[in-house]
């Protein structure tokens, strides 16, 4: 059926969506927005922790191995078929700023996404076999792959929509109840002695579709509305996904795949005692992911209003001191989950611990996309450039992880991941200044503290004298850049009269 040629009129009254077109509102709530998102993925990150709890010490390291082979199964599928998704944000707030709408962005990705689905489940003969072989999983494991795959491709499209529509804060409200769902499934079904690898995959995919649907409810009247889709709308949808399809394959294969190899060279067992310390790294690494989620739509609106010296002011000051405190952050954290981790889970996951410090460490190697890089080369329509970073960091993750899995086990996996995280950002470092004017600043200064910490602990294993190279490190680097640190701070200060700065300009 043809879509109707009628476009959306603007608004005529102020409403409370109109009062999102602006950039200014992005910076005014910016703070609200990301303490709310803080909040809600703290309330996410408790029940996802005690979801994988709950696995464990019901199922072992070998049953909670085996569903996170599923799940990596489910996510090598995800990669063919969300390759257009970051454009429903791209394109999104552009109509969402001219219309208040975002019917012709959410309608349009969701005519690509369906078809991927189904081309991806019509394949699964080819794909499915090979992968099932990797993972050590049965073929009758497919419907509960497929199952997985199918709500989380729906699901994730729902949450950028809510991001098009600058509604941030209700993301991360859907995204705390589908984990609260989770762990609520789970604690039924271990209750009642029911819980097993099926019936936990199946709360893992049931949970995302109720929030898909809570989620369509909530955009209803943003879609449901007459617009026009031209030619030319179309190009600039195809044009700014088409890099992203090797971009998204590769971006698995630099991250994603480490299940596969942790399969291959080392067992279910050991994959599930190292998915506790990915787990934990990942729900770690949701703080800095929030800050994109909440930067693309900022980047954009700055990009279409000219307001281009606010983005020179955060790469050249703010960028590098969030880069650093968090990498001081992340070893502390690693520091409590050394000694943490055999009390809570049992001695079996204590050899967690050390990939966990080198995960969570070095996760400053991956800031730089999440919090800046990535956002600018999604509004600058720059996506080439996350397509060479993928390529070259799923170069180096697979190389070395064939290379040092066989010798160092899963402490190996975990510094290939770090590889990897350096490699993207070095890309995005290169690439990036060729089409924009950024100041790289101090960031690779930044990095240093806390990746000295985590080679220390590799070299020493001894969790307090690796701390204290952390905190040595990370005070010379602030005698260092003292100026940078009070540009950062002064700007810290004014943030509560931006509003009048705002207005004034």
């Amino acid at each position: 059926m043809s879509p109707p040629e009628n476009p959306i009129k603007i608004p005529i009254n102020i409403t409370a969506a109109a009062e999102r077109q602006s950039a200014n509102w992005d910076i005014q709530n910016a703070p609200k927005n990301y303490v709310s998102l803080v909040l809600t993925q703290a309330g996410s990150a408790f029940f996802a922790f005690a979801s994988v709890w709950l696995i464990t010490k019901t199922l072992g390291s070998e049953g909670y191995g085996g569903i996170i082979a599923i799940i990596a199964a489910s996510q090598v599928a995800q990669v063919l078929v969300n390759w257009t998704s970051v454009a429903v944000v791209r394109f999104g707030v552009d109509e969402f700023i001219e219309t208040e709408k975002i019917a012709r962005t959410f309608w349009l990705r969701l005519l690509i996404l369906l078809p991927n689905l189904l081309l991806v489940l019509l394949t699964a003969n080819f794909w499915f076999p090979p992968l099932a072989d990797w993972l050590k999983l049965s073929a009758d494991a497919v419907w509960l792959v497929f199952l997985h795959f199918a709500a989380i491709a729906l699901w994730i499209h729902i949450q950028y929509s809510l991001q098009a529509v600058k509604m941030p804060r209700l993301q991360g409200g859907l995204l705390m109840i589908e984990r609260v769902l989770i762990f609520s499934g789970l604690l039924v079904l271990s209750a009642t002695d029911r819980l097993d690898a099926v019936s936990a995959v199946i709360c893992y995919a049931v949970a995302p579709l109720t929030a898909t649907l809570a989620g369509f409810w909530i955009l209803r009247k943003f879609v449901f509305v007459s617009f026009s889709m031209d030619t030319i709308f179309w190009r600039k949808i195809v044009v700014f996904s088409l890099p992203l399809i090797p971009f998204t394959i590769t971006g698995y294969l630099s991250g994603g795949a480490d299940a596969i190899f942790i399969s291959k060279f080392l067992s279910t067992q050991d994959l599930g005692i190292y998915s506790v310390a990915t787990q934990i790294s990942g729900i770690a690494l949701q703080l800095p992911t929030l800050a994109n989620s909440l930067l693309l739509p900022l980047f954009v609106s700055l990009q279409k209003e000219g307001k281009t010296n606010r983005l020179q002011h955060y790469f050249k000051h703010t960028f590098p001191t969030l880069i650093l405190f968090w990498g001081l952050f992340s070893t502390v954290a690693a520091l409590i989950g050394y000694f943490l981790i055999p009390i809570v889970f049992g001695e079996e996951f204590a050899q967690s611990t050390r990939p966990l410090w080198i995960l969570l460490a070095t996760s400053v190697l991956s800031l730089p996309p999440l919090i800046g890089y990535g956002a600018l080369s999604n509004a600058t329509s720059t996506t080439y450039i996350s397509m060479f970073g993928a390529a070259f960091a799923a170069l180096a993750n697979i190389s070395f992880n064939f290379l040092l899995i066989p010798i160092f086990g899963a402490e190996g996996c975990a510094w290939a991941t770090a590889i990897m995280y350096l490699t993207t950002t070095s890309v995005f470092v290169v690439l990036l200044r060729r089409v924009v004017e950024i100041p790289v600043s101090w960031l690779f200064l930044a990095i240093i503290p806390s990746v000295g910490g985590a080679i220390s602990i590799s070299l020493t294993g001894n969790p307090w004298f690796s701390l204290v190279v952390c905190l040595s490190l990370s005070i010379l680097v602030i005698y260092l850049k003292n100026k940078s640190f009070r540009e950062t701070l002064l700007f810290l200060k004014r943030f509560k009269n931006i509003k009048k700065t705002n207005n004034n300009e």
